[in-house]
């Protein structure tokens, strides 16, 4: 078998062990959170998104300098105890507190590792097979993510959310388990020490570059709309069934982002601006859509062509990334883009609760829907700004 199959398969198995357990956290957070209100459940998923403010900058450092497989296998292990202090807690003393505060603690392992994702598929494979690749991978997450709410709204009705956290725990740790079978891969960017100026090489590369900048804060806007999407997605889902309608809603947008890896595996596009733009036009209209339905088939299918234009948009945003950023800063980068695109999301995840009082969810998701495809709208008659050339020179 080639290295590069071999090496294929490896993350392929990672990826979706990784996928199953990310699906049933974020459907036992997200369900488990909304039995106490609004309030609860955005708090859960704002505090999820916190830590990644600061840490996301500390995170592309060490992808830039440690070796990335161990570095993954010890946040696999952690990650495993704190879904488990998690099922304790609520065995314990059930209440919101306990999802806020393993909300946030999920959030700073996914802020200081969550660059090393990016930086394993740039350093094993050509850039001319960066979007397929991507693509692959987050097939391989799909395909658990498809599985993973189904399989956690069943066991949420017989055991809560402790009994959901408890399984993720599992598919976590063998997700980090599986990356010991790629080659090592050996950084040696990110200076010597911890300090802002080797942190904030990631942000001044990216203000240089127009053409990277651009996106990045599209993704900010668009970040805004969807953090309120979480927080009135279990609510407009509650109005059509309950757990069960939620549970169906949520494998359905997880469909979508399969069928659209699926088309991103199979056809040979280039990452470009405009593909990202114009998938996220169409989601935004998607949102809509949602939001004016009032039959779960019709949201079904609705939130399924939402999120397959999100994956397509934010697949080939990776691809038009890593093909463009030095190796030697491409985690810092990276982390940085993850920074600017989540400064808008506290305000999606604060102001959704007062805007759904204000409004039932599905008008609130129809204001979202039209939010994000206005952004899209005027991003694209702004994509010839900055000009062109390699985003590869740097100093």
């Amino acid at each position: 078998m080639k290295p590069t199959l071999r090496y294929r398969r490896v993350l392929w198995l990672s990826y979706a062990a990784g996928g199953l357990s990310a699906a049933l956290t974020t459907f036992a957070l997200a369900w488990g959170s909304s039995r106490y209100g609004a309030a609860a459940l955005g708090g859960t998923l704002l505090a999820g998104m916190l830590p990644g403010l600061v840490l996301n900058l500390v995170g592309g450092v060490l992808a830039d300098r440690i070796e990335p497989r161990h570095a993954l296998l010890a946040g696999a292990a952690l990650n495993a105890l704190v879904l488990l202090a998690m099922a304790a807690a609520l065995a314990l003393e059930p209440g919101p507190f306990v999802f806020v505060a393993g909300s946030l603690a999920l959030s700073v392992l996914g802020s200081l590792l969550g660059s090393f994702d990016y930086v394993i598929p740039a350093a094993l494979f050509p850039e001319g097979e960066l979007v397929r690749v991507n693509a692959q991978l987050s097939l391989a997450s799909d395909a658990a993510h498809l599985a993973g709410p189904l399989l956690g709204g069943l066991l949420f009705s017989v055991a809560g959310s402790a009994g959901v956290l408890v399984l993720a725990a599992v598919p976590t740790l063998a997700a980090g388990l599986l990356l010991l079978g790629l080659p090592p891969l050996p950084r040696n960017g990110g200076g010597e020490t911890l300090d802002l100026a080797h942190a904030g090489a990631g942000f001044a590369y990216l203000v240089r570059s127009a053409r990277i900048l651009r996106p990045a804060l599209f993704l900010a806007v668009a970040n805004l709309f969807a953090a309120a999407f979480q927080v009135a997605a279990p609510l407009y889902a509650a109005g059509l069934g309950g757990v069960g309608a939620y549970a169906l809603l949520t494998a359905a947008m997880n469909l979508g982002m399969t069928v659209s890896n699926l088309a991103l595996v199979a056809a040979p596009l280039r990452s470009s601006e405009q593909l990202i733009l114009a998938a996220a036009l169409v989601q935004g209209l998607a949102l809509v859509g949602l939001g004016r339905s009032r039959s779960l088939p019709g949201a079904a299918a609705l939130g399924a062509l939402n999120d397959a234009m999100a994956n397509v948009s934010g697949t080939v945003f990776i691809a038009y990334l890593q093909a463009r950023l030095p190796q030697d800063l491409l985690g810092r980068v990276f982390a940085a883009v993850n920074t600017v695109a989540m400064l808008l999301t506290p305000l999606g995840f604060a102001a959704a609760p007062w805007l759904i009082e204000r409004v039932e969810p599905g008008a609130a998701i129809m204001a979202l829907g039209t939010g994000t495809a206005a952004a899209a709208a005027l991003l694209w008659f702004f994509r010839d700004v900055g000009g062109s050339g390699s985003e590869k020179d740097h100093s």
